[in-house]
């Protein structure tokens, strides 16, 4: 080997990256979770009656998702029995360690959400035995759901902002180190739980309810906020990117690199067509009552927020510290962190969507609703 190959070989020599594939899986799946249950508390909580044909089934779909979320962890510990670490060790650092939050957070989250889907359906699973419960019964049930909605929503955002905390918190690293990085993650989270809803709702509702039709003025409604959470996530990701690159310091030199190479993926692919086409398809008449168009939107805008988790973990840690380019990654097709773990827990996910769905009468609740207002 002549001196040219082995300077070039030390210059090149970088631990491998710590967070695979299945990070900006898990960051995406809790962010999603986060954002259904807050939807779902615009009936429960804040009493938007436009919303409550979806509060149970939003409901619903948080608790399978933050379910489904910590299967991507185990995995990326390559040896689960790992686990067990989160819970005894660690603790005297709890003030100042966001990953000690999530072991709190984990565990509490989706018990409230079972407990609230639990008071919600509670008259309708008495109902199926042939009780009918008093009107006092329904209205303390009512008043509980809504303060275990109101303990939720803080849950809610703290179980996803806790992971900006845990990227932001890092200095080496320029992509993450910004206090804009809790913030950005839920303004981002709101966007796929949203498209998320919009991809599922129809499915269920046309298939799987007794009424057989999509609710298209749910969809409009779901288009036009999906369109103001993508507003705010802009916003947000402006002021960031913009102080970053041009007042950061030296960290602005390794971002410009950063954005320079992957210009298409981010400002083309994320950016323009998976942000500004759904902002543009919800606040436009003519594309928002189209099915198609809405259906559209939503699909582009849970991928869009994946690519973001991914430009930010993956992307972030690309950033050499040793080197003068970025450093490559690509996924291991099976095994630990691969995309067959990917692709297992989404099956994971669905799965426990059809348990849960078929557990939990929200087509009853849902129905319901609509015989009441004579749309069935």
């Amino acid at each position: 080997m002549d001196f040219g190959t082995l300077l070039h070989t030390i210059s090149s020599i970088t631990p491998d990256r710590p967070w695979g594939i299945d990070i900006p899986n898990y960051f995406w799946f809790t962010g999603s979770s986060a954002a259904a249950f807050i939807i779902s508390s615009f009936a429960h909580v804040f009493g938007m009656k436009e919303y409550k044909p979806i509060a149970g089934f939003s409901l619903l779909l948080a608790f399978v998702l933050l379910v489904a979320a910590p299967m991507n962890l185990i995995d990326d510990l390559r040896q689960p029995g790992r686990i067990i670490n989160f819970f005894f060790y660690g603790w005297e650092n709890f003030p100042t360690s966001p990953m000690k939050w999530g072991v709190l957070l984990l565990i509490a989250y989706p018990l409230l959400i079972l407990v609230e889907a639990l008071v919600l359906y509670r008259p309708y699973f008495w109902f199926s035995k042939g009780v009918v419960r008093s009107h006092e019964q329904v209205e303390k049930d009512h008043h509980l759901g809504v303060i275990l909605g109101a303990i939720g929503i803080p849950l809610a955002l703290s179980v996803h902002g806790y992971t900006g905390y845990i990227l932001g918190a890092v200095h080496a690293i320029p992509l993450f180190h910004t206090p804009l990085m809790p913030i950005l993650f839920l303004a981002s989270a709101m966007v796929s739980g949203t498209g998320l809803l919009i991809i599922l709702l129809p499915i269920f509702q046309k298939f799987f309810t007794d009424f057989k039709r999509v609710d298209m003025d749910m969809m409009q409604r779901l288009a036009r906020l999906l369109a103001w959470f993508i507003v705010i996530d802009l916003v947000i990701r402006f002021f960031w990117l913009t102080f970053a690159i041009t007042f950061n310091g030296e960290e602005k030199y390794a971002l410009k690199l950063f954005f320079g190479e992957n210009f298409w993926e981010v400002l083309i692919v994320d950016y323009v067509i998976c942000l500004l086409v759904p902002m543009i398809i919800g606040f436009t008449n003519y594309f928002a009552r189209s099915f198609k168009w809405v259906l559209f939107g939503g699909i582009l805008s849970a991928i869009g927020v994946w690519i973001f988790r991914w430009n930010t973990v993956i992307g972030g840690q690309s950033i050499g510290k040793t080197t003068p380019f970025l450093l490559e990654y690509h996924p291991h097709f099976s095994g630990f962190d691969s995309i067959v773990s990917v692709l297992s827990n989404w099956s994971l996910l669905i799965a426990l969507i059809a348990l849960v769905m078929v557990l939990f009468p929200w087509d009853k609740e849902m129905a319901n609703y609509y015989v009441k207002q004579g749309e069935r």
